[in-house]
């Protein structure tokens, strides 16, 4: 959602002095998606620290560095609606880069999605700018200032929230999502012997990045014959010296692009040809769920994936849970 287009009707880059002036003749009103700032709030981070926060903490907006409210007459009349008096444009020494950094730096963390600084120059200084302040809806909430508050944007003010409320912005935040993908690479047989090379993934399809990822897995009615790629290591003697790997991400962060990245590639035996080769294992990380899955593929399976691999199709193995599934349904 862009703000700054629903207001203007027009790209933020395409925004001009004459489309602010008409926002002034319009008496546009502040809304619950709109506030007017003078400049001297950059000079005052605290404050403007607590209206970022209120808008990332409730459904975004946009704040304008560079149009001064107008003020009512009465003292009754302070909670009617607010509109815009004039322009006043911020002074020498600042940029969009620095307004953004600015704001960043007094609420104590990026924000998801990012929030834009655009400018608006002088006509006769391009020093001179005021500065359309273009805020998501947080991913991540609470968002705080650097006064220590959360606060929230309600019609058009803001407010500090209560305990309660912090805490149920706390289920907005969203979570990492793993999921493994395995491959059959190469499958070859020599004298009723089956080797295979099998590519082991991950991906984070959620909604935010996963740290502290691990993966373990074990291998029954297999042989690990070497680790061709990936920085994994054998764990044979912590499942009983049944042929094991265990993988540690904790050193990177899994963005939630959905891209994938390699665990392993991993050459295997299989033992028995009468009996099925059995993948246990479990993937977890910061603040995702626990997966504890299992793949079963015998020689017919192994069959199949070499028919695949020679025509160029990609031999995918689907876990017995989504197998049951899909079963449940043709049902």
């Amino acid at each position: 959602m862009s703000f700054i287009k629903d207001l203007f009707g027009k790209e933020a880059h395409e925004v001009t002095l004459g489309d602010i002036r008409q926002l002034i003749s319009m008496r546009r009103e502040e809304d619950r998606f709109l506030k007017y700032k003078s400049p001297a709030v950059l000079r005052d981070a605290e404050e403007l620290s607590q209206w970022v926060s209120a808008f990332l903490n409730a459904e975004g907006g946009l704040i304008i560095i560079g149009l001064r409210e107008a003020t009512p007459r009465k003292k009754e009349q302070l909670q009617q609606k607010i509109r815009p008096a004039r322009m006043a444009f911020a002074p020498k020494g600042y940029s969009s880069e620095k307004v953004e950094g600015l704001i960043i730096a007094n609420i104590g963390s990026s924000t998801k999605p990012p929030l834009k600084v655009y400018s608006v120059c002088h006509p006769r200084s391009v020093a001179r700018a005021i500065y359309l302040v273009e805020i998501p809806r947080g991913d991540a909430p609470p968002y705080q200032a650097s006064d220590g508050k959360y606060y929230r944007r309600v019609g058009n003010t803001k407010y500090a929230m209560s305990h309660y409320e912090i805490t149920e912005l706390l289920g907005r935040r969203k979570e990492p999502s793993l999921a493994l993908t395995s491959e059959l690479t190469e499958v070859k047989v020599e004298d009723s012997t089956y080797r295979f090379c099998l590519r082991l993934c991950v991906a984070n399809n959620g909604g935010a990045s996963a740290r502290y990822t691990q993966f373990t897995a074990s291998f029954a009615n297999a042989e690990i014959e070497s680790i061709d790629r990936g920085n994994v290591l054998r764990s044979d003697d912590l499942r009983g010296g049944m042929p094991s790997i265990q993988w540690d991400c904790s050193d990177r962060v899994l963005h939630p692009t959905g891209q994938k990245t390699l665990i392993a590639d991993l050459t295997l035996r299989l033992l028995n040809n009468d009996e099925p080769c059995i993948l246990d294992y479990t993937l977890v990380a910061e603040d995702a769920d626990l997966i504890i899955s299992r793949y079963s593929f015998g020689v017919a399976l192994l069959e199949e994936a070499r028919e695949r691999i020679e025509k160029g199709v990609a031999a995918v193995l689907i876990p017995e849970e989504a197998e049951e599934a899909e079963e449940g349904e043709g049902e």
